[in-house]
């Protein structure tokens, strides 16, 4: 079976990062995810409803995304590392993130895929292809993306 969307590109998640934190970040291709440290888990659907995509964290890069799309401070990122949980806006805001996350995805030629819903777990990934990466966020310190697609 053929990969219906994209591979998601360095150059592309660094500008939609630099967008994000208003800041010069980075973005390696990586192989060293730990799959047992996701605590969330962002689920793509086709337009069947069928889930073709995931994109796995870990807390401290699920908060300091969170955290970063509305210039929380990364002082408040660690604070929810340390409690186990983000708050509701980190919350909210990690759910935009992996929205426009899903544009990484995609491209003229491939389907469509929309978010279904973003789980505070390690739900298992899907059959498919790995994609990795290791991120810097400038003053919200590093993390690691692990994207499964169809």
């Amino acid at each position: 079976m053929s990969m219906q969307f994209q591979k998601p590109e360095e150059k592309a998640l660094v500008e939609m990062l630099d967008m994000m934190l208003g800041a010069s970040t980075k973005a390696t291709v990586s192989s060293s995810y730990d799959a047992a440290s996701t605590n969330y888990t962002a689920i793509y659907a086709n337009n069947d409803g069928d889930t073709v995509a995931t994109c796995r964290l870990a807390l401290p890069t699920a908060a300091a995304l969170g955290c970063a799309l509305s210039m929380i401070p990364p002082g408040a990122a660690e604070s929810m590392v340390e409690d186990k949980e983000l708050t509701q806006t980190a919350t909210e805001n990690l759910y935009e993130v992996m929205n426009m996350f899903s544009s990484l995805l995609m491209n003229d030629k491939s389907s469509h895929l929309k978010l279904n819903c973003v789980s505070a777990a390690n739900d298992a990934s899907i059959e498919g292809t790995a994609f990795e990466f290791t991120i810097d966020m400038g003053k919200y310190g590093s993390g690691q993306i692990l994207f499964n697609v169809a």
